[in-house]
This record gives C-alpha cells, structure tokens and sequence, in this order.
C-alpha cells in the first residue's frame, strides 16, 4: 500500500495536529533556533527536536535542514513558520471575542496605527456609529515596520500607514486611501502670524518639531530646504507621535509638519492654524490600509473598511 493510499484513511491533520507543534513552528519563525525556541517553550532542546520530527512526519515533508549552524527553514517550513504565527494570533484574540460579545458588540477589530495616521481613526469609529455598526476597535500605535510585522503574525488584522518603498509588502493587500501633501501649523496665536508678511526666513527662524534623523520625511525636508538655500531649523524634538507634537506646539510655541488632511481636522477644531508657505515639490508617501493577503475579511473588518473609506471620501471633499 503506498504512502498516499495509507495517508487516505487517516483523521484529518486538524486532529492530529496539536496546538504544540504550531506553537513550535512559530517559535523556530520568530527566533531561528531550536535551542532559543525550546527555552520560550520551557523545554529541553532534545523534547523540542523530538517535536518538530512529529510535525515533519504529521504533514509529510521536510520542514527543516539540518546544518553545523542550527536548523535551516525549507520552503515548505518558512511558509508553515508565517501561518502558525498567524494561527495562533487569531487563537490569542478569542478571549477578546469572547469579551466583546458579552458586552453586546457585533464584533473587533484589531488596528495597528502608524503616528502620522491616528487622526483617521475617530471619523471611522462616528462613521461606524452613525451607520448603527457596534465594532469595538483596538488600537496599536507604533513604526509602519513594527506593526506590519505584527500583521504579519496574525497578531493584527490591519495596519493603517504609509506606504514606503523600502518595505516588504509582498505578504499584504494593500487599499489605497489617499494621498496628502505637508503642510506648515502652529498654535493659533504663534507670533508667527503677526508678520506683515510671510517668508521662509521667519519661519527658520522659530523652533521646529522635525520627524527623527534617517525617517524618509526629514531627509526630504532637509534636501528640499538646501535647494531653497536653507539650513534646517532649530529642533529640540524629533517625534512622528502627533499629539505629542501638539502638545509642544501649545507650550513651546513650535511650529510642526502635518499631513494636509490632518491638519485642516485640527484646524477646523481651533487646535492648529496652517502656517502658508508651500512645500511645493514634497509629496508624502500615500496613506493605505494592509490587509494579510490570503485572509479571509470578516464582517467587523467589512464594516471597518466602509466606514473608513467613507470618512476619507466626507475629509478630502
């Protein structure tokens, strides 16, 4: 009888699999070796070999090399490294379904949000709200590379951020939302405004908060700034966090780079007003939502993505 005839009278792999050889899978994916997989697992390295053979032999195929230097993923073992990160981030996030359903909502949505982004995230919630959607959203604020690792693993459902051409976005769908150029805010009341006439000396002249040194933003401004015959203003902050950068903007009198879209919100509160001298020639990188590629959407993300979608279309109108 051949392997294949055999393998047909077996249960399925989805109960013969245990959740321990997953956890395995993940830990080899996250830390690239069985000794420092075996240690997060809390147990002995030969206990950890013993269960990636039992894997290996479960799916019928070779999921690792074995080297002088540790245990190398094949093809077939890096692809099963990313869906037991993302199986078992789902697995994680079922206490929080539980918990929302107890509390009467239709559903979560898990959101990482990079800084430049946040501003996005209430029009969305009244959107879903005003659309009679019980979503409750959790939010993950952190780097466009961190999250989208997160992603990565299951561990989000989204990530709302930029698109950058150094990112590996190969694993992802990406939605297209918008895109925006940068503009110049500072507290309504800056001394900047009481100029008879705006120009780039005066500005250069105040303290800036600039994102950090090496982020694609600040190496634009500085080359854009030298083409202009400028050097970069006075930065006692770099941050990208924009609440915080308001924050300084009220106490320090500072004068702060936002996306247009956020800063015509903030304007439109009496938080900011937009400094008017154009960027002219700097574009930002395009603001877009990343979905895993081969994940189902379910209903509560359906409704994100509607409600999202529609706060953008009423924002940019």
């Amino acid at each position: 009888m051949t392997d294949t005839a055999s393998s047909a009278h077996l249960p399925p792999l989805s109960r013969r699999i245990r959740l321990r050889h997953l956890e395995l899978l993940a830990a080899l994916g996250e830390h690239g070796s069985l000794k420092h997989a075996a240690a997060v697992m809390g147990m002995s390295q030969a206990a950890a070999s013993k269960l990636l053979v039992e894997a290996e032999s479960l799916l019928g195929a070779s999921l690792y090399e074995r080297t002088n230097r540790g245990v190398l993923p094949t093809a077939a073992g890096a692809a099963l490294e990313l869906r037991a990160q993302r199986f078992l981030g789902m697995v994680d996030g079922l206490s929080e379904e539980v918990q929302v359903a107890q509390q009467g909502a239709t559903g979560r949505v898990r959101v990482g949000v990079s800084p430049a982004c946040g501003a996005l995230i209430p029009g969305a919630l009244a959107a879903m709200r005003a659309a009679g959607q019980d979503v409750v959203l959790r939010i993950e604020e952190g780097s466009s590379a961190n999250l989208l690792e997160r992603l990565r693993d299951g561990r989000l459902d989204c990530v709302l951020g930029r698109v950058l051409d150094s990112q590996d976005l190969e694993d992802f769908d990406t939605l297209h939302l918008y895109n925006e150029s940068i503009v110049m805010v500072a507290d309504p009341l800056h001394p900047i405004f009481s100029k008879p006439a705006l120009d780039w000396a005066d500005a250069l002249s105040y303290e800036w908060v600039l994102p950090p040194q090496g982020a694609p933003l600040r190496r634009t401004l500085a080359f854009w700034l030298a083409r202009q015959g400028y050097q970069e203003p006075s930065c006692r902050l770099e941050s990208t966090l924009t609440l915080a950068n308001l924050a300084v903007l009220r106490e320090n009198k500072a004068l702060v780079l936002l996306g247009s879209i956020s800063a015509r919100q903030f304007s439109e509160q009496g938080v900011v007003r937009v400094v008017p001298l154009p960027f002219d020639g700097i574009a930002l990188p395009s603001v877009s939502l990343f979905l895993p590629q081969d994940d189902y959407t379910h209903e509560p993300m359906e409704v994100f993505i509607q409600a999202l979608q529609e706060h953008v279309r009423e924002t940019s109108a």
